[in-house]
């Protein structure tokens, strides 16, 4: 049994890296496209479109790691579904690399909104 969740697991932990690339895409144009939303909003004042961004984050679970006037910075790490069931698909071997490397070596996603240039990181 365990052989045969093994052979159908790597196929699918492929399918969901595949997929988790392509959200990533979509996932950061949404934080694009809200950021220049939000900065071109001439009626709000700097300290409301930065508690508005911040409340972005707060709702999307990011933990905001500074804040200055016209910028905010904060990080989230992502698991990835993808990776866990290749490592799975690996003689379980795979499985407990990437659970140690997530916890332990994994560097977050950091998201910063600028206010004078709308990037991102």
């Amino acid at each position: 049994m365990t052989t045969i969740i093994m052979i159908f697991s790597f196929p699918i932990g492929l399918y969901f890296l595949m997929q988790e690339k392509k959200g990533m895409k979509k996932y950061q144009k949404i934080f694009d496209d809200f950021a220049k939303k939000v900065s071109e909003d001439k009626q709000m004042t700097q300290s409301e479109k930065i508690n508005i961004f911040k409340e972005m984050l707060y709702t999307n679970r990011y933990e905001v790691t500074k804040t200055t006037q016209t910028s905010v910075w904060a990080e989230k790490k992502i698991f990835s579904v993808g990776w866990l069931f290749i490592g799975i698909g690996t003689f379980y071997i795979g499985l407990i690399f990437y659970v140690l490397y997530y916890y332990f070596l994994q560097k977050p996603h950091v998201v910063k909104f600028d206010l004078c240039a709308t990037s991102e990181g």
